[in-house]
């Protein structure tokens, strides 16, 4: 397997309703340049999470995982870990895809826990995936 291979990368319907649409209201001008950087991000997730600690695999499954990642806007002066932005994506190794699941910021959690949020989140709206990994 090549490391230069790309990853075929899509956001889920879930995902755009519930978040993009908001971060492209939020931060209108500088969102697409965002969004344009994490995909860039996301196609290269293999080595990207090996030579950064912006993204960590939180459940692995045979050629599955899912992955959380810190990124920031673009032009901002914040780092990705202290803007409090994150994404959770499904990886496929085999096929080569990554889905975004859930992109949000921290204040967008309205739980005391993070965790149990996004599982929650990611039970109710992308059922498939959250049994492949039987949280």
């Amino acid at each position: 397997m090549s490391i230069n291979e790309k990853y075929c990368v899509e956001i889920t319907e879930y995902a755009e309703r519930h978040f993009i649409k908001s971060f492209s209201k939020r931060y209108k001008w500088v969102w697409d340049e965002t969004l344009k950087v994490i995909i860039e991000m996301l196609e290269r997730i293999e080595v990207f999470s090996k030579i950064t600690e912006k993204a960590e695999k939180i459940h692995i499954c045979d050629i599955w995982y899912i992955v959380k990642c810190k990124f920031k806007i673009a032009w901002s002066n914040e780092s990705p870990k202290t803007s409090g932005n994150r994404l959770i994506a499904f990886v496929n190794e085999e096929s080569k895809e990554v889905k975004i699941l859930l992109l949000y910021t921290k204040t967008d959690i309205q739980w005391w826990s993070e965790t149990a949020w996004r599982e929650k989140l990611v039970k109710e709206n992308h059922k498939t995936i959250y049994w492949l990994f039987n949280y």
